[in-house]
Formats: C-alpha cells, sequence, structure tokens
C-alpha cells in the first residue's frame, strides 16, 4: 500500500500506478504542480542570511519565511523571550 501524492488516499501500489493512485490525479498534480526546489535567488538570499546579524529569533524566522514563502502570512510572535544557547564543554 501506498499513498497518493496528489489527494493522500491510500492505494495498492503497481506498476502502473507508482506515484498517483489514478490518471486524473497524476493530470490534476501536472497541472497544480507545487514546486519543491528553491529558486537560485533565493539561495543567495539565504546565504546573505548567513552574514547577517539578526537581533532575535523571532526575526530570523520572519525573515526565513519571507524568502522561503512568500504567500504564507507573517508569523505572529507572542513575547520577546531570551534565547539561551547551551554549552558543551
Amino acid at each position: 500500500m501506498s499513498s497518493c501524492l496528489h489527494c493522500g488516499r491510500t492505494y495498492a501500489k503497481t506498476r502502473a500506478t507508482r506515484k498517483y493512485c489514478s490518471s486524473r490525479c497524476k493530470t490534476n498534480a501536472c497541472l497544480e504542480r507545487h514546486p519543491r526546489r528553491i529558486r537560485a535567488a533565493d539561495v543567495e538570499a539565504l546565504y546573505a542570511l548567513l552574514d547577517e546579524d539578526i537581533p532575535s529569533v523571532s526575526a530570523l524566522r520572519e525573515r526565513l519565511r519571507s524568502i522561503v514563502a512568500p504567500q504564507r502570512p507573517p508569523i505572529a510572535v507572542a513575547e520577546e523571550r531570551p534565547v539561551v544557547i547551551p554549552r558543551l564543554d
């Protein structure tokens, strides 16, 4: 048994149905393609983000969201808490 990559329904995996439960799901998946790779411009923005000094974790999360998923709504932050990074020595 496997689950369809388009609708999520479980189906018996055969040679004809390797990723999708039916040919209809296969054609719909082609029409509604969701990119699984990050664009080159986004990768450059992520490398630039690694060199920046960010004042808080929430600012970092918001900057990452704006690069990777700009269509999603902004992340709501309840309160600012100091981040403690444990020492490994």
